[in-house]
């Protein structure tokens, strides 16, 4: 059985990242090994630039907060999902931090820069935005899931719900849903 983790960036627990997440989680049931992990009730600390995970030969970080102790889920898993909103044009302050805290996979020595144990993890992003054009949020998107590939991340897939700013409004959209479906069916296959 396939082994996800979700990992959900948003404050807003009655949000659109929230409605989505049940979902998803429901449709995975019996199908995959689901982690989910809410940074907004989680302490996922900022990096301090300090190098100490690089001091070692295996993911890790010398800050003892629920990120660390999510190294070997993200380093094990099979399959990552972000349910985001889009702030002011960019990744929230919080997914970015847990972006950041990726580093501690980060290893010079090696010609890929990765010491993750699996190089060949799938990650997709499904991001929610109130207003703006969502073909410059999916390009960021995209930019942003590649930053992973140090985790073991190499295949992406995004998504970008455009008009998705009342809280649990994705519920109502039929083909943001369908893109959420497939966004599944790729994490499965």
């Amino acid at each position: 059985m396939k082994k996800v983790l979700i990992v959900n960036a948003s404050k807003r627990k009655n949000g659109n990242s929230y409605a989505l997440e049940a979902r998803i989680a429901d449709q995975l049931k019996g199908k995959a090994d689901v982690t989910l992990f809410n940074i907004g009730e989680k302490d996922v600390r900022v990096c301090l630039a300090c190098d100490g995970c690089k001091r070692q030969h295996t993911p890790n970080c010398v800050q003892k907060d629920d990120f660390t102790a999510l190294i070997p889920q993200i380093d094990q898993c099979d399959a990552m999902l972000i349910l985001s909103p889009v702030h002011w044009d960019q990744f929230p302050a919080q997914l970015k931090a847990f972006l950041d805290r990726t580093y501690s996979f980060m290893d010079f020595t090696q010609k890929d820069l990765s010491m993750a144990g699996r190089k060949d993890k799938k990650i997709a992003g499904y991001f929610f935005a109130g207003f703006g054009p969502v073909d410059v949020y999916t390009k960021m998107v995209e930019t942003n899931l590649k930053s992973f590939a140090t985790a073991g991340f190499t295949q992406t897939k995004a998504h970008v719900a455009g008009n998705a700013n009342v809280p649990g409004s994705i519920l109502d959209k039929p083909e943001d849903l369908k893109a959420a479906d497939e966004i599944t069916d790729w994490i499965l296959a």
